[in-house]
């Protein structure tokens, strides 16, 4: 059995769109799903969570925690500080989505989940924020210029580019909840061997794309795609200079295990040095389908834009399925080849993608 309770904040109620999205989502899973309704808070943060706290107690007295295999607690604003508490104080093992946490949460260590903040949050401050999740060791989402409420101030947007970000964070959302995938950027020292240990690079091709008089045609060219141990070992040393040198290496996590990568070069590049490179991105075979390509090229895409990118470069696998979802995430031919790539892997496709 699977159980969700949703905690709302003092203003935004499980009717607002990420707490009403996210339960969407979880009776999609077939979680049952508890709207906790503590109503009529003040509006001071010590008096609200303490009032929220002892309605919360009221609420759910009666669940039979022991009852349930997978427990998830959704919370926004000071509902994450009432689900870290309650969690804390009757021991519920759960997993947790925070919805723009509040620095008090951090105050009951807090349980793993994932959690989502914007610049422009009036009710708490990034560098906080940043600081509590990496001592929890909490993945965080940060949302530049965004409100408590994770959208954008009216005069500085439109209405489609708060959809665009409630998309986004239900995709993230839904992951974790159906999955439990996460996402967070590496680091030098925790990229070795170890950590693609239970990554399955294994491609099963059987057709491929390649040029003939100028276009592009299928072709039948059926073999096994993977990596040795020299690969692997040349894949770390590669990685490990991509985030030494001021590049991205983006990770998408099931528990422990490493699932998927995307890694960006720092370095710009082309006539008019508008190109960023996306030197790898991959997925390990016994997680593909489940949509984490596409936020780990969207990630890719948000990244080499706030360094001064015009245009993401790819030179791509030749398969179909590979064609398809490049294709998918709005790729193109490239204008300009970078000759590096086109002598190390001739078979490849060079596409690029507008930022």
């Amino acid at each position: 059995m699977k159980i969700a309770l949703l905690f709302p904040g003092i203003g935004y109620q499980c009717e607002k769109p990420l707490l009403y999205y996210a339960q969407k989502i979880c009776s999609q899973y077939q979680y049952e799903t508890i709207q906790v309704p503590y109503t009529n808070l003040p509006r001071s943060i010590p008096e609200a969570f303490s009032d929220a706290c002892a309605q919360t107690e009221n609420y759910l007295d009666s669940i039979h925690w022991d009852s349930y295999e997978d427990i998830l607690f959704i919370s926004k604003s000071i509902g994450t500080a009432v689900a870290a508490s309650f969690a804390k104080k009757h021991g519920v093992s759960c997993r947790n989505i925070y919805y723009t946490p509040l620095a008090q949460t951090f105050d009951f260590a807090p349980q793993a989940g994932i959690a989502f903040h914007g610049t422009c949050d009036s009710w708490a401050e990034t560098a906080v924020i940043e600081e509590k999740c990496r001592e929890h060791r909490l993945p965080l989402y940060i949302i530049d210029n965004a409100s408590h409420s994770l959208e954008l101030q009216a005069e500085k947007c439109t209405v489609r580019q708060n959809i665009g970000i409630l998309e986004k964070v239900m995709k993230v959302s839904e992951q974790y909840i159906a999955h439990g995938i996460y996402y967070r950027a590496l680091q030098s020292g925790e990229i070795c061997r170890e950590l693609f240990r239970g990554f399955i690079r294994r491609q099963n091709v059987q057709k491929c794309l390649r040029k003939e008089n100028g276009a592009w045609v299928i072709k039948d060219a059926p073999f096994i795609d993977d990596w040795s141990e020299n690969d692997y070992q040349f894949l770390v040393k590669c990685l490990k200079n991509t985030v030494e040198t001021g590049g991205l290496v983006y990770g998408a996590f099931c528990g422990n295990a490493l699932k998927g990568f995307a890694s960006v070069e720092s370095a710009l590049f082309g006539s008019a040095q508008e190109y960023l490179d996306l030197s790898c991105i991959h997925i390990s075979e016994d997680m593909r389908g489940k949509g984490i390509g596409s936020i780990l090229f969207d990630t890719a895409k948000d990244w080499a834009k706030k360094k001064g990118g015009k245009k993401l470069y790819i030179s791509s696998h030749s398969a179909v399925e590979t064609q398809a979802f490049y294709n998918a995430m709005g790729c193109v031919d490239a204008q300009e080849y970078n000759q590096h790539h086109v002598e190390l892997e001739p078979y490849d496709r060079q596409l690029e993608c507008l930022l």
